[in-house]
């Protein structure tokens, strides 16, 4: 089974058309799980798990850490409303995030740099706190700035710390040696369609280390449509690009690495 285990079709961008973007993905078909990046969407995202299919993940992203405050209660108040007590049945919370640490955007906020990076540290060991109470893993957000390329090494630093080390490094941009220590943490690596970009060999031979079985994909939409389809706004269906670019680096078919792939998200996610 085909799965982006990062959307957000839960954004203001599939307002228009959602109903048609979700049909071509239950029609595919495919298994998709919607990011929050605050609570307005993770509460969406729960609520797209109405569709066959569809999980969620809640969280508050690092860029948001100053425009909202992280209530933990209110995020566990979701995972409770959302969670089945039938055996049969899985909850439709899979994990927690995106959290982690952003220094991209860091000096867009006319607040002091320590300031900022304290208080992503902060809310990013909450989100830890939650994913250990309700036996979660985390969807890691990492973002570099030219003047800071330690977003990396502080994540794994705070996992560390913290002891909770399950999760999925989404969108991973960093190198051979970054992803050597997420592997060495037992963490999963995802790879998006950035990985199709003609500048992007550097991330290509990234790919090319990473075990088959510690990888995901994800397509970020509306975010990095792959390049077959550059310059569109993004869709789960476009996960397919980024299993045959992940294919051609491994010298694969494409059926192995959509099987392997699906097989990482369901050991992760457990759906």
């Amino acid at each position: 089974m085909l799965i982006d285990t990062h959307a957000h079709l839960n954004f203001e961008a599939y307002d228009s058309d959602l109903v048609d973007v979700v049909k071509r993905c239950i029609d595919f078909p495919m298994v998709v799980i919607n990011v929050g990046s605050q609570f307005e969407t993770s509460k969406k995202a729960v609520e797209l798990t109405k569709h066959k299919n569809f999980y969620s993940s809640l969280g508050l992203h690092p860029i948001h850490v100053f425009d909202e405050d992280f209530i933990l209660e209110d995020y566990q108040a979701l995972i409770n409303d959302n969670t089945s007590t039938s055996l049969s049945a899985h909850s439709r919370v899979v994990a927690i995030g995106e959290a982690g640490l952003d220094y991209f955007h860091i000096k867009e906020k006319s607040i002091p740099v320590d300031e900022v990076i304290k208080k992503q540290k902060d809310i990013f060991i909450c989100h830890i706190d939650l994913a250990r109470q309700n036996n979660l893993p985390l969807i890691l957000h990492g973002r570099n700035s030219q003047e800071l390329n330690t977003c990396y090494g502080d994540i794994f630093g705070i996992l560390k710390t913290e002891d909770y080390c399950s999760g999925v490094v989404h969108c991973f941009g960093g190198n051979i040696d970054e992803a050597r220590i997420a592997l060495n943490l037992e963490l999963y690596i995802g790879f998006t369609g950035i990985i199709t970009f003609p500048k992007a060999e550097d991330l290509r031979e990234v790919v090319k280390f990473v075990p088959l079985d510690r990888i995901l994909i994800e397509t970020d939409s509306p975010y990095l449509a792959p390049q077959a389809v550059r310059g569109q706004r993004n869709e789960p269906i476009y996960v397919e690009e980024v299993a045959k670019e992940v294919a051609r680096i491994k010298g694969l078919e494409i059926e192995e690495v959509i099987d392997a792939t699906w097989k990482n998200a369901k050991n992760l996610f457990k759906i």
